[in-house]
């Protein structure tokens, strides 16, 4: 009985589980690297601060894929409430004051903790294509044994 050799299926798994990876990846270190930090700066201003607060929450407003906020656990209540509280500021022009930096704190903390569940679905993703690599090349040299 002849074997069936299933390297073609192990190597394409292995490259859509990369791909998957090294997208997540990118997506999730963007926003570590340069969206956060970015927001981070904006808060702490110390001058123009509702200038700066409502940049802030432009930037918050728009979610990282992980921490989105059309789906809310039972922390996102608070997120919920603080998009409605900040959208009306912004609608209507009223000033974000100091005191409502926790508020925002808040959101930039839902942000951070979903850049971070995509950096370890991105490695998760990289780790499962290396193993499908192993069994592509486990594959290919038993089949020409």
């Amino acid at each position: 009985m002849k074997k069936i050799n299933d390297s073609n299926i192990y190597l394409s798994v292995a490259i859509a589980a990369l791909v998957v990876g090294l997208v997540v990846g990118a997506v999730s270190y963007y926003s570590i690297i340069i969206v956060e930090p970015k927001v981070e700066r904006l808060l702490a201003a110390t001058e123009d601060v509702d200038k700066n607060f409502k940049q802030a929450y432009l930037i918050l407003r728009n979610p990282q894929i992980f921490a989105g906020y059309g789906n809310f656990d039972a922390e996102g209540i608070s997120v919920k409430n603080s998009l409605a509280f900040f959208d009306k500021k912004i609608y209507y022009g009223d000033e974000i004051d100091s005191t409502r930096k926790a508020y925002l704190e808040l959101l930039l903390d839902r942000r951070e903790k979903g850049s971070t569940l995509g950096r370890n679905t991105a490695a998760f993703f990289i780790v499962l294509s290396l193993m499908f690599c192993t069994l592509f090349i486990h594959e290919r040299r038993s089949a020409n044994l």
